[in-house]
């Protein structure tokens, strides 16, 4: 999911760093990268034997004024779920319950990150003015 502030004016390091600290919160081990004009914080979810393939990553792009924020976390569960779809006839019902109940868990984060990421942009708005 993908989200868009205009006329903010957020310290974009200031952002990232409350997004790292996100995750940690919740016992995850976060990763950050940057690039010009974009911060990368990614994870490896794992939920109870589910694991994916790919880093759940939460991207900020833009500049304080004009910043997109993108997290991709649940989407990757369909690989996992299709599989154990169809392996389900020969014993991948146990793969297909752990990929749903990452899904869910997925879910939950998402929601949190959202809630959590409306919070701070308003908190810091007009930061990068002071810094």
């Amino acid at each position: 999911m993908q989200k868009r502030w205009r006329g903010k004016n957020v310290d974009l390091d200031q952002l990232s760093d409350s997004v790292e600290d996100f995750f940690k919160s919740r016992s995850l081990l976060p990763r950050r990268a940057e690039t010009s004009g974009e911060r990368t914080i990614s994870w490896f979810p794992s939920y109870r034997g589910a694991r994916l393939k790919e880093p759940v990553t939460a991207k900020i792009t833009g500049n304080p004024d004009d910043f997109t924020i993108d997290l991709t976390a649940s989407e990757l569960t369909k690989n996992s779920i299709r599989i154990g779809m169809l392996t389900k006839p020969f014993g991948g019902g146990y793969f297909l319950l752990k990929a749903v109940e990452l899904k869910e868990e997925l879910e939950r984060l998402e929601n949190e990150f959202w809630i959590f990421i409306e919070e701070k942009t308003d908190q810091l708005a007009g930061s990068a003015q002071r810094s």
